[in-house]
């Protein structure tokens, strides 16, 4: 088990504890609880019901050898809310809801539509809105969470702790149900889902957090991968870190450039009667790998590759931003929220259609790149005669 994932169980029985020692009014019995952890959400065929998989932790098991115990249990019905009463009747204890981490859907509901299975989650009171979602992309969601079976961890809590750490890779968004709710009531704004699947290395199993689901309304119509969602979150401003590899004038991937920082600003015009939406990125970056022996010098000037980053990154921008027009006609980038904004009149007139708007929308991207700094050396590694 994970250092990570000790402690957050080692501070949830700490918490729970402390709790019945407050004396509150609505304090029950520890041995009364099963505390959850996570949750997958999957199809049975067999009934055409929802199936629930709740991961729980086990506080009968304790914390010997850094070992926190966990248990699994799936159950069919015709609502989340009657599967979860259910449930108590099979752990005879009540579940306990407040410190759930993940909920995982598989792709089969999502592209049905999520307001069937995320409405009592966000409206009980018993649970939290900073829940991170995902959508599966295997055969269903509970395979992801049967993977504490193998890894020997509360899967859940790693998931969360993969979240904590997107912002290095960048290659998947962070999404908390609230979030995702939010985005679903917003007028020009579409919601996403990070995907997540079973990656299979020396044997050992894993699941890794790459792409996004991408929504109309609340039911999912395609996917990004992990380098189409990275520059789609350069149009939400929302990249805070990850890996540039840009290629050398010959077209060879060579350079590493660690994003620094991004700031991102969406500007919607209207130019000779046709609205336009204008999108410049800055992003200062550091210089953390040279694969050539090439000085940084001439054609290969940190200015030079520079040039070459900020046009790659538009370049980037704006094939995802073509894709999503083209093949799903979905806004995720809020242009219909920042026109809204921007310039409410032409909102008015727009809303009702704004699909159809959103496909043929012009949009202009301009992307600055700067390396502020080549990391601990400032040349490149010369080979010996």
């Amino acid at each position: 088990m994970s250092r990570t994932a000790f402690k957050t169980a080692s501070a949830l029985l700490a918490a729970m504890l402390l709790f019945g020692l407050t004396g509150c009014w609505n304090y029950s019995e520890i041995d009364d609880m099963s505390i959850v952890a996570g949750v997958a959400l999957d199809k049975n065929k067999a009934d055409n019901n929802i199936q629930m998989t709740v991961e729980m932790v086990d506080t009968q098991g304790g914390l010997q050898d850094n070992q926190t115990g966990f248990k699994m249990l799936s159950l069919t019905g015709d609502t989340i809310f009657s599967i979860a009463r259910s449930m108590i009747s099979l752990t005879g204890r009540k579940l306990f809801w407040s410190h759930a981490k993940a909920i995982i859907i598989s792709e089969e509901l999502a592209r049905e539509g999520l307001v069937k299975v995320v409405d009592w989650y966000s409206r009980d009171t018993e649970t939290r809105a900073d829940v991170y979602i995902f959508v599966a992309s295997e055969k269903n969601a509970r395979e992801v969470l049967n993977l504490n079976q193998t890894n020997k961890t509360i899967m859940s809590f790693e998931l969360a702790q993969m979240m904590k750490d997107e912002m290095f890779t960048g290659t998947a968004p962070v999404v908390e149900i609230w979030d995702f709710i939010d985005k679903l009531e917003t007028p020009g704004k579409s919601a996403i889902a990070p995907l997540i699947n079973i990656s299979e290395m020396n044997g050992q199993k894993n699941g890794r957090v790459n792409g996004t689901a991408v929504f109309a309304e609340d039911r999912m119509v395609g996917k990004l991968d992990g380098t189409e969602t990275q520059y789609a979150l350069f149009v939400k401003n929302e990249v805070k870190g990850g890996v540039l590899t840009i290629d050398n004038e010959r077209g060879r991937p060579t350079y590493s450039l660690e994003i620094l920082s991004n700031r991102t600003k969406v500007k919607p015009v209207w130019e000779n009667g046709k609205l336009q939406i204008q999108v410049h990125t800055l992003t200062h970056t550091g210089l953390d790998e040279v694969m050539s022996t090439v000085d940084l010098t001439g054609n290969e000037s940190l200015a030079a590759i520079e040039n070459r980053a900020g046009a790659q990154v538009q370049r980037n921008i704006l094939s995802v931003i073509r894709k999503l027009q083209r093949d799903y006609q979905t806004d995720i980038f809020g242009f219909g929220k920042a026109v809204h904004d921007t310039i409410p009149r032409s909102w008015h007139k727009l809303e009702e259609r704004w699909p159809e708007e959103f496909k043929e929308l012009d949009v202009k991207v301009t992307s600055k790149v700067i390396i502020q700094s080549t990391a601990k050396s400032s040349r490149t590694i010369k080979l010996g005669d």
